[in-house]
């Protein structure tokens, strides 16, 4: 048996069980076009979902009763939970159409990203940073997200590619922190702004642009798909929480009905996307909506 393995919890979960959790939910929104689900072991009130492949398969993590964080991979209506061997918690993040799953896990005391690929985890840790941070894959396998040392708002980010590290920083930013990646030439991301607030930004053909909601001071960009949308999520004026997709420089806000808070993590080729919603009795749940910037009203 190999060292590094796929944890499997209760075996699996049946596709049909699943897709009763579908219907009740359909039921429940009234929109055939959103679907809600949470990992299928009791005590979990905590589901997110962080990327989606385009034949569908979702990646994302979960909290269990006692706190620790686990990884998990939803596939054919069978749910697989992913766990680093010797590391806690882990965290998954992402994933590429061909499969290979990027995260993050600790380990004596560090921080490191990890590559999941055909069953096999491989570490990816940046010479001599306490913290590597594995946030993005691209179609091709380079990976991106940030490197620091104690302080998250003096980090860097870094593109991983054929085993060599390229470090990167927005112009002028006092922080970095590539998010996904398509190539390694289009990368989006946030970074920190010599104006001390937060701000998005994509890097393409060489160059950076950065990207602010209207109205809001906080932006956060968690995804991207090859079409060069963008999702992620923002604070108002009132400090409440949305979801968004950004398509052609132009923004759409996304609050499912009912939510406390929402989030969007993940879109594929079509605008599909996939995150987490906040009900109000404080229980958070995984979603996946169909291309939100195609709905008529």
């Amino acid at each position: 048996m190999n060292n590094f393995s796929i944890k499997f919890l209760a075996k699996s979960v049946l596709l049909g069980t699943f897709l009763l959790c579908w219907a009740a939910l359909f039921a429940w929104s009234a929109n055939p076009r959103f679907a809600s689900f949470d990992f299928p072991l009791a005590g979990v009130t905590n589901t997110q979902a962080t990327a989606i492949t385009p034949s569908g398969t979702i990646v994302g993590r979960y909290l269990t009763p006692d706190g620790q964080r686990h990884g998990f991979r939803l596939a054919d209506g069978r749910f697989q939970s992913i766990d680093v061997p010797g590391g806690w918690p882990t965290d998954v993040t992402w994933i590429n159409p061909r499969g290979d799953i990027v995260g993050c896990y600790d380990s004596n005391g560090k921080t490191y990203a990890y590559v999941l690929r055909d069953g096999h985890f491989n570490t990816i840790a940046y010479p001599g940073a306490q913290m590597t941070l594995g946030w993005g894959i691209s179609n091709g396998g380079d990976v991106v997200g940030p490197e620091f040392n104690g302080d998250f708002y003096t980090a860097h980010g870094y593109i991983y590619h054929n085993d060599t590290f390229t470090l990167f920083d927005v112009p002028g930013a006092r922080a970095t922190w590539p998010t996904a990646a398509i190539d390694s030439q289009h990368i989006a991301g946030n970074y920190f702004g010599p104006d001390w607030r937060i701000h998005g930004f994509v890097f393409r053909e060489g160059r950076f642009t950065s990207i602010d909601f209207p109205g809001s001071d906080y932006i956060w960009i968690t995804g991207s798909n090859p079409q060069g949308q963008v999702v992620g999520f923002y604070f108002d004026a009132l400090g409440n929480q949305h979801g968004f997709v950004m398509k052609k420089g132009k923004f759409t806000s996304i609050d499912i009905p009912r939510a406390i808070a929402t989030e969007v993590n993940g879109i594929d080729p079509k605008g599909n996307v996939v995150g987490r919603y906040t009900s109000p009795d404080g229980i958070t749940h995984a979603f996946f909506l169909l291309d939100p910037t195609k709905v008529r009203h």
